[in-house]
């Protein structure tokens, strides 16, 4: 299963001033499996998962010596450690916070060695300890995008077709109909390796419940026992409000707001929701008119979104723009193909723009910056729908040179109206022009 990021930890193991990598993501989006095969580049390669083996924690004392380490760590895998030859890769490392704690001294007295911490949970960790800045590096996986779910399904033609502007509409069907699998199926390893070997929908939908039970026992780890109720109320309430402004009264007016809104941010700590911010800011960078107080919320992956929201596949299949909450599941989509494109040292940050007015309301689903000008960003289910909002922000925001509408549409353009279909992001997001195809 060929991931994107591999590109990124390649050019790590090689950069002359390279630091110890902490690979954050969600759970089960592949960040063990990823290394493990990274590690084929390497003469040698240690792993220690601390979720396997508890004992291991005893080789990580509060009392840091690299030099003693090593040795400790040499013995318990019984390989000799050559720094720019081994690769050590701390797996579960929540689970010892101080191997956490090692790898600014890893940077400090051994920076030859390659040296990688991951684990589910680790933002947990790392917030109690902190992170060492300027000692150590952060990558983030998420789950397979599109283009990677391209990739792996063995279009990977089609996918460089897109990027290179290439894409005639007589393969237009096609990728749509890719689309509407990725929609059910969305980008989660396991769901995706499954669909390829067997081509099974039961399986894969059998494998979502499962991944979903265990990010629900995982409330238990990081929730302190009388949050984890409000937890579950708001995991199971972030599908069912997909791109609506959060409020906590719609979720349970029972439940005081400051509670369902911390555990809101448990979920987006542990990976599983996203906040996407409004933002008044007239350029970039769209933090500096962030609004903390205002902001939509998304799951991280769209294919368990599906799953909790009781996709009827065979409707799905049938008519998929019938189903009724087509439209919430188009924003999702695109949100996730915004954050998964964005650059993987970070989370990947959503932004929004409303004006609230008796006289005048305006909202538009996303906003992000494209070439140095501001991108307001309309999502439509199907080909239809009005972009009243969209010319409203583009009248107000004199740095935004178009606006992009986003559905089932092949690509075309109206003044300063760019359409581009759903399986275009990627390309749209890596180009330097606003519309990759040229149409």
């Amino acid at each position: 299963m060929q991931r994107d990021l591999m590109a990124q930890l390649t050019a790590w193991r090689n950069h002359p001033i390279r630091m110890p990598l902490i690979l954050r993501g969600a759970r089960q989006v592949g960040k063990s499996w990823l290394v493990k095969e990274f590690g084929k580049q390497f003469s040698l390669y240690i792993e220690i998962n601390f979720d396997k083996d508890a004992s291991a924690k005893n080789m990580f004392s509060d009392d840091i010596n690299i030099e003693k380490l090593l040795d400790k760590i040499a013995l318990y895998a019984g390989e000799k450690i050559i720094p720019g030859k081994t690769l050590l890769f701390l797996d579960e490392a929540q689970e010892c916070e101080n191997s956490l704690k090692t790898l600014r001294y890893f940077k400090e007295e051994l920076p030859e060695l390659h040296v990688i911490a991951a684990g589910s949970l680790i933002d947990f960790a790392l917030q109690k300890i902190g992170v060492p800045v300027g000692r150590v590096q952060q990558l983030y996986l998420k789950p397979l995008s599109f283009g990677e779910f391209l990739t792996v399904s063995g279009e990977s033609y089609l996918r460089q077709a897109l990027l290179n502007g290439n894409v005639d509409i007589s393969i237009h069907d096609k990728l749509n109909e890719l689309i509407r699998n990725y929609f059910w199926l969305g980008g989660m390893p396991a769901i995706i390796d499954s669909w390829l070997a067997y081509k099974d929908p039961t399986i894969c939908q059998e494998l979502h419940d499962l991944i979903l039970r265990s990010y629900i026992q995982d409330f238990e780890k990081y929730a302190k026992k009388h949050q984890i109720d409000h937890v579950a109320k708001v995991f199971y309430a972030v599908p069912e409000h997909l791109g609506n402004k959060f409020k906590a009264s719609k979720i349970d007016s029972e439940v005081k707001s400051i509670q369902l809104k911390n555990a809101l941010d448990l979920l987006v700590k542990a990976g599983v929701a996203y906040k996407c911010f409004h933002t008044s800011a007239q350029g970039a960078p769209l933090a500096m008119g962030k609004d903390y107080d205002k902001f939509k919320t998304y799951f991280f992956d769209i294919g368990l979104v599906m799953r909790l929201l009781k996709l009827d596949l065979r409707q799905w299949i049938t008519a998929p723009l019938n189903i009724n909450f087509i439209g919430a599941i188009a924003e999702q989509f695109v949100a996730q193909e915004l954050v998964a494109y964005s650059d993987p040292s970070a989370t990947g940050e959503l932004y929004y723009w409303h004006r609230e007015s008796k006289s005048s309301n305006a909202a538009i689903d996303f906003l992000t910056v494209h070439n140095d000008h501001l991108a307001p960003i309309e999502v439509k289910a199907s080909v239809k729908g009005g972009m009243k909002s969209l010319m409203v922000f583009l009248d107000s925001h004199p740095n935004s040179k178009y606006g992009l509408k986003i559905s089932e549409r092949y690509y075309s353009k109206h003044g300063k109206l760019v359409e581009i279909p759903f399986y275009a992001i990627e390309s749209w997001m890596k180009s330097t022009d606003q519309h990759p195809n040229q149409a």
